[in-house]
């Protein structure tokens, strides 16, 4: 199982960027979100319907297929719920090849029942296909897990994601955060400023100023903002 080294100072450099945009109230807001989802997974069994609308990938799930996917994806949900990372990463490499969102579906909801133990395998954190997310831009590593399982690429991912919060940690970064959602929020915050840099040099000025805020991205990326919008755990 490989994992990636974060580089401190590439980790210093985009938080530099991002917390002038994310001042105190907002850390404790998006923080204070973060836990509510959390309570709210674990005093209630969500109904399909919350299932696929909370979670950020099955928005770009037709509806048609959804009624023929949930028996399917039901035993992924338990094993979700359950914390039983190592089952459902194996459980998961029978989907992926046909139904690619499924990964990011199923860590989702890993992530948010289990914040301080599992990180969430969104695109933006990491997507092996192109090699690609914000973990890579905080470990300088262009080239990835390689061409490892995907239990053994998820358990490096975990490795490297709690590397990163080791980092803040020493570093004092994003502190209002509370500590099992602080590494996430800091790839988001990294991914948001990625986003925002690349619109700037491609895009003209006109194009740039209809981004929302940066508080708004960073939510969105961590699939906070439905929570909110629907009183989820509110």
């Amino acid at each position: 199982m490989t994992s990636l080294v974060v580089d401190g100072e590439a980790v210093r450099e985009f938080l530099d960027q991002a917390e002038p945009l994310l001042d105190a109230e907002a850390l404790s807001d998006l923080s204070a979100g973060l836990e509510r989802r959390t309570l709210a997974m674990r005093e209630s069994s969500l109904p399909w319907p919350l299932r696929w609308q909370l979670a950020p990938v099955a928005r770009r799930v037709p509806a048609e297929m959804r009624a023929a996917w949930e028996p399917r994806l039901e035993p992924l949900w338990d094993l979700a719920i359950e914390g039983r990372a190592d089952a459902l990463l194996e459980a998961l490499e029978a989907f992926v090849d046909e139904a690619p969102w499924t990964l990011d579906w199923a860590t989702y909801w890993l992530h948010v029942r289990h914040p301080a133990a599992w990180p969430w395998w969104a695109r933006w954190v990491y997507r092996g296909s192109s090699e690609t997310g914000a973990l890579l831009l905080v470990t300088g590593n262009s080239l990835g897990f390689g061409g490892q399982s995907l239990p053994d690429t998820y358990g490096g991912l975990t490795t490297s994601v709690r590397f990163l919060g080791s980092v803040l940690d020493l570093t004092h970064r994003l502190e209002r955060v509370s500590d099992p959602y602080r590494p996430m929020v800091a790839l988001a915050a990294v991914y948001g400023i990625y986003m925002l840099t690349m619109a700037a040099w491609k895009l003209t000025d006109e194009f740039t100023k209809v981004f929302p805020p940066f508080p708004v991205v960073v939510k969105t990326l961590l699939g906070v903002t439905r929570w909110e919008a629907m009183k989820v755990g509110g």
